[in-house]
């Protein structure tokens, strides 16, 4: 340390040049400094407070007591059996008629009129569940096979050109099915829900393990979860896309379930046709209501839909009437 001077003094001196004494008499001061406020650019930032405020905030569900149900209008859907109804962005509401060897998709109009029929009734296929693909397309579903009818899958029908464009084969009968922005989601019968992924009609066919179903089930999404009725154990199963189960719905106030959809907020209604009703039942599985039964004219149901964008639940007898509601949320 001392061979390399690392523990000596160092001092420092300054000298001032003369020459700044005669430019300190002659400058009155160096310069002068404004202060202007303007906005900032940066108007996402929030403070500490804020933030906190934000992350500390937690979800409240909502409790299904605030929602309520508003008679819209009863339709006539010219089905003598209708199991599947959906509606279209244009406010169509859509109906598959399963009366053998009769079947058909019937479009009624937000006027109560009928817009068009379109028979499917086919020697190798019939027609059970229906749900949009897009502005001018459908799917339904097959549902059972009987005397000829052996073709099992999901049918493909153009609205504009009102025909059949498409057959995609399934490995059972199929009945309930839901689209979910980029695949159809299908219960075929005693084997797990199928996932028909498709990019210009080129199909890839995968399966969800832990969901095998029985006849006459049906399925919705909200999600991340998958949402379908068992009516032979008379419950709701709700789970993951990878077949993780969520939780389980079972109560003596539904029996046979069938039809079954959600609204925006993953509330669930679900019709029971046994029990002749319809629940609402909460995201997770936790809360129930009933809003419908005999009194307000169910019969037999069999399908319900429920339209995001105008908040209306439309709601199919096992005969020719439908019904359709407004809800409101408190």
């Amino acid at each position: 340390m001392i061979t390399n001077k690392s523990l000596e003094n160092v001092d420092m001196q300054l000298t001032i040049d003369d020459k700044i004494q005669d430019f300190l008499k002659s400058v009155g001061k160096f310069g002068s400094i404004i202060i202007r406020e303007s906005p900032s650019i940066c108007t996402n930032m929030s403070s500490k407070k804020t933030r906190q405020a934000q992350i500390s905030a937690p979800y409240t569900m909502q409790s299904v007591n605030n929602i309520s149900v508003e008679f819209n209008k009863k339709l006539n859907t010219l089905c003598s059996w209708p199991n599947g109804c959906t509606i279209t962005r244009k406010g169509w509401c859509i109906f598959i008629d399963y009366f053998d060897y009769n079947e058909k998709l019937v479009a009624i109009n937000a006027h109560g009129k009928t817009e068009f029929t379109i028979k499917l009734s086919n020697l190798y296929y019939s027609a059970l569940d229906v749900e949009v693909i897009n502005d001018n397309t459908v799917a339904v579903s097959t549902g059972e096979t009987y005397g000829n009818r052996q073709y099992r899958g999901v049918i493909v029908v153009d609205l504009t050109d009102k025909k059949v464009i498409k057959f995609i084969k399934l490995p059972g009968e199929t009945y309930g099915i839901k689209h979910d922005g980029t695949s159809l989601i299908c219960c075929v019968k005693d084997t797990d829900l199928h996932v028909i992924s498709y990019k210009d009609y080129s199909v890839k066919i995968t399966t969800i393990p832990n969901t095998v179903v029985p006849a006459d089930s049906y399925v919705t999404t909200h999600a991340d979860t998958i949402l379908f009725t068992n009516p032979n154990k008379n419950e709701i199963v709700c789970c993951f896309y990878d077949g993780t189960l969520a939780w389980e719905f079972n109560n003596d106030i539904l029996k046979t379930p069938r039809g079954i959809t959600v609204d925006d907020k993953g509330n669930i209604f679900v019709v029971g046709r046994k029990s002749c009703n319809v629940l609402i039942i909460s995201p997770d599985g936790k809360q129930y209501k009933q809003i419908l039964n005999k009194e307000n004219g169910l019969n037999d149901p069999h399908a319900i839909f429920f339209d995001k964008l105008r908040n209306q639940l439309l709601v199919a007898n096992g005969s020719t009437d439908a019904f359709l509601y407004n809800i409101r949320y408190l």
